[in-house]
């Protein structure tokens, strides 16, 4: 049975918390766009696709920072940890 120390637990859910901080700022940034793309009442969009669009957005967001905003992700920690973890 592996046992984890406090701090290790800790530093982990404070990570993932600013993995999904960023994610959710890269959500916007992704509706945003998306929004300023012109729409056509050719095709109307039903509840349902709106809704797809929006979930498909979100877990885009979260790969995105899970993978490529490391950095960001590191960044926004270490600024946050100096003032948890005094």
């Amino acid at each position: 049975m592996l046992v984890q120390s406090v701090d290790s637990v800790r530093t982990d859910k404070l990570y993932n918390a600013c993995s999904e901080f960023a994610g959710s700022l890269f959500y916007e940034v992704f509706k945003k766009m998306y929004d300023s793309i012109p729409k056509s009442d050719l095709i109307p969009r039903t509840p349902a696709q709106e809704w797809f669009t929006n979930m498909l957005f979100y877990e885009y967001s979260k790969q995105v920072a899970k993978d490529n905003l490391k950095s960001l992700v590191r960044t926004i920690y270490e600024q946050l940890a100096q003032n948890v973890y005094q």
